[in-house]
């Protein structure tokens, strides 16, 4: 027998992805602060792409206009009677806790006040207990009074002086108690003193970079406008090293220190990290009600304002034109030229493609869910991204992918995760919320006369759904609703 090797050849199918689609993908599935950091490391990388980025609201996306939104129209002026503007805050943070951790549909868990060992004036009141003369504990607790729900002093040391008949500096001594406490930052007076009082917990560990101070005490407005290269010339340091304090500032310090406290921080042990902290969610997209229905816009179409260096662009299209340009610049040269020209492009395509794909997304939820933005969560259809994926005529993976971990800002001013739109259990959670609530508190329903009423409003549940929803809900059992 003779064996011998012969190619014969046949056709295949298969799919050929190229680096440019995955990295395409890449982009599309990235969450604001992912894109925000692949921003930033590609205009590092690469000195042929230029950006320019519009400052906006954090909450809403409108461009501000000498540090205030004036579509929120809120000011720190509004929020500490007049003293440093907060505002300056919503430009360069997102990290920072709102009181949209604790809202009043949130469901009452009795294991929240044993853990967080009562309320927040509790709390300090038992803490300054343990520091101050009896003698000052009057004073303690009018200040304590007089924080408001971010845990700022609302009253100067003149008016508390006066109000308790004590000289000022005593209020003063007790005031300094009060802000050396956990969460830090409480009793602060305005937001600089606030930042201030963190930055000292963080210098006392060796953690703080050494600009962090420097920047809040003197460059707190130019820091919230971005104007880096300014503070950098002021400051004699470079804007690297600016812009790397201010990311500390970003990521490490909360301008709302009583929340850090509703959110279930543990007392006690100084600054909570990020994850622990609520924290405020810059939305992907706007919902706005207009005339003539709803509309959408992405806001990262007009934040983010990217072209391609003028030096490059030229430099580029001459050597794509003229020999002798060609010579000058040398096959190194070319090669640098056309590879970050390119990159450039590619990266812009990568973006508009993005923005294109949530700006589609969006519209075709405002006309499957109209009346879920209209009249409320009631009316919130049964959608699945299947459904969705075809009626625009995209994949259903690559709506799934521009789906996940971004935001929509609605007409009501609620941001909700874009995965709310396709979840079709809120409907009977809403209905199953209003139930309890209007329940006897002597004869609390149990969950088989809930799935009854809930049948009888059109919603068949289980009694284990049922009984799944309420959990989720963070409401407890009949028994223990008595």
């Amino acid at each position: 027998m003779i064996l011998d090797q012969i190619q014969i050849p046949s056709s295949t199918q298969g799919i050929n992805i190229s680096a440019k689609l995955i990295a395409s993908i890449k982009v599309l599935q990235y969450s604001a602060e992912e894109l925000e950091q692949a921003v930033a490391r590609e205009m590092g990388d690469n000195p042929a792409l230029e950006l320019e980025e519009i400052v906006q609201c954090v909450r809403c996306g409108t461009p501000l206009r000498a540090g205030v939104c004036p579509t929120c129209e809120r000011t720190g002026e509004s929020a500490l009677d007049g003293r440093l503007d907060l505002a300056t805050w919503d430009d360069f943070s997102e990290l920072r806790g709102l009181a949209s951790a604790t809202t009043d549909d949130d469901a009452y868990n009795p294991l929240d006040f044993v853990r967080s060992g009562g309320t927040l004036n509790e709390y300090l009141t038992r803490q300054l207990g343990a520091t101050l003369s009896d003698r000052d504990m009057f004073i303690a607790e009018y200040l304590i009074g007089s924080l408001d729900s971010h845990g700022y002093i609302t009253v100067t040391l003149p008016e508390a002086a006066e109000v308790l008949r004590v000289p000022e500096p005593r209020v003063l001594h007790v005031l300094t108690a009060l802000q050396s406490l956990d969460p830090a930052g409480i009793g602060a007076r305005d937001l600089r003193e606030c930042l201030l009082i963190q930055i000292g917990v963080f210098e006392e560990r060796g953690e703080a970079p050494p600009l962090v101070r420097g920047l809040v005490e003197h460059h707190l407005r130019e820091l919230g406008e971005h104007r880096f290269a300014d503070i950098a010339r002021e400051m004699g340091a470079a804007s690297t090293e600016v812009k790397r304090a201010w990311h500390f500032i970003r990521s490490n310090l909360n301008p709302f220190p009583a929340h850090a406290f509703g959110a279930g921080d543990v007392p006690g042990i100084g600054l909570s990290n990020g994850s622990e902290r609520s924290v405020i969610i810059r939305p992907d997209v706007v919902i706005r009600r207009t005339e003539h229905g709803f509309e959408a816009e992405v806001i990262e179409r007009r934040r983010f304002r990217f072209g391609v260096n003028s030096m490059y662009r030229d430099l580029y299209h001459q050597a794509k034109a003229h020999k002798a340009a060609q010579d000058n610049l040398g096959e190194a040269g070319r090669q640098h030229i056309r590879l970050y020209v390119t990159r450039a492009r590619f990266f812009m395509a990568c973006m508009r493609q993005r923005w294109e794909t949530l700006s589609t997304i969006a519209n075709a939820l405002i006309e499957f869910q109209y009346e879920f933005l209209d009249k409320g969560v009631r009316y919130l259809h049964p959608l699945t991204r299947g459904e969705l994926a075809t009626h625009v005529g995209l994949h259903e993976s690559t709506v799934s992918r521009a789906t996940a971990n971004k935001y929509v800002l609605l007409p009501e001013g609620r941001t909700i995760p874009f995965d709310e739109f396709f979840d079709g259990s809120l409907a009977a959670k809403d209905v199953l919320r209003e139930l309890i609530a209007a329940e006897n508190p002597a004869h609390p329903l149990s969950d088989e006369d809930l799935a009854a009423l809930l049948n009888q409003r059109g919603l068949p549940l289980a009694r284990r759904t049922v009984a799944k929803y309420r959990e989720a809900l963070g409401i407890l059992p009949s028994r223990l609703r008595i």
